[in-house]
């Protein structure tokens, strides 16, 4: 157990209630997101028993304060062996988007139904898809992951109706899969000064980037309040990246913000 934090991970057949790291990124510019934790392995017993795919499951929170719990799930992508110890590295359930591939033709659909079928076709709970229901007379994917097939179909809304797509973007959110240009529901964080706030960095020219004590439940696309009282700074922003880091130097959330670069 890391101080202060409470931590319950399953990977692989292995329960791990003690990691010297776990690092969980979330990017709305990207398909997937990303967890990489190191287990302690003295026996090799570890070792001998990870494969790839096998089902992950992360679950932190800060003790004492009752459910306020994060939790993440994928499957093993790889794993290295170090000293005493195994890195593994694993992908969330949206790697389903990159693993499926579709081939279809389809007639006379408005898109957002088409997206839904994509999206559907994953196995993957679908929650939002807040695009123009443009009608294409006729689109083909013809062995596409379904990542692609929404690319595809992205730029074909650019291209045959003029329709500005950038600032969409495709993630996992509590209720399923979404598609917008919009916001993951949920609270707004609140960082400040003298509360959880350790540092600041605003950029008008690119991306900006705030660290704070680790917030539970934070994910890419939710909105975070910032309040630097030194810099006299306040700001509601939309977090773009999330890293949570969990380490012996300190348990910390790392939010990029303020620049829009939509599905990558």
């Amino acid at each position: 157990m890391i101080e202060g934090i409470n931590i319950r991970c399953n990977v692989g057949p292995f329960e791990v209630l003690r990691s010297p790291r776990v690092v969980l990124t979330y990017a709305r510019r990207a398909v997937v997101s990303t967890c990489e934790i190191v287990i302690p392995d003295p026996d090799g017993q570890v070792c001998a028993g990870l494969e790839k795919k096998q089902k992950v499951k992360i679950r932190f929170g800060h003790r004492g304060e009752g459910g306020t719990w994060h939790e993440w799930e994928g499957t093993i992508k790889d794993f290295t062996a170090e000293l005493d110890a195994m890195r593994v590295f694993c992908v969330g359930l949206e790697q389903a988007l990159i693993d499926t591939k579709i081939t279809q033709a389809m007639h006379g659909e408005p898109a957002d139904i088409v997206a839904k079928r994509l999206f559907g076709a994953t196995g993957l709970a679908v929650d939002k898809i807040e695009i123009e229901p443009q009608v294409f007379p006729h689109i083909v994917f013809s062995d596409v992951t379904v990542a692609r097939a929404i690319k595809q179909l992205s730029q074909s809304l650019e291209r045959s109706f003029g329709i500005d797509m950038s600032a969409h973007a495709v993630w996992l959110g509590e209720n399923g899969l979404c598609w917008s240009a919009g916001n993951e529901p949920g609270p707004t964080y609140i960082i400040e000064t003298a509360q959880n706030l350790i540092s600041c960095s605003p950029n008008p020219r690119g991306m900006s980037y705030v660290v704070s004590t680790l917030i539970p439940g934070l994910t890419a696309s939710m909105e975070v309040r910032i309040r630097d009282k030194l810099r006299e700074y306040s700001e509601l922003v939309r977090a773009e990246e999330v890293i949570h880091t969990l380490s012996g130097d300190g348990n910390t959330t790392k939010i990029g913000y303020g620049v829009n670069s939509g599905w990558g």
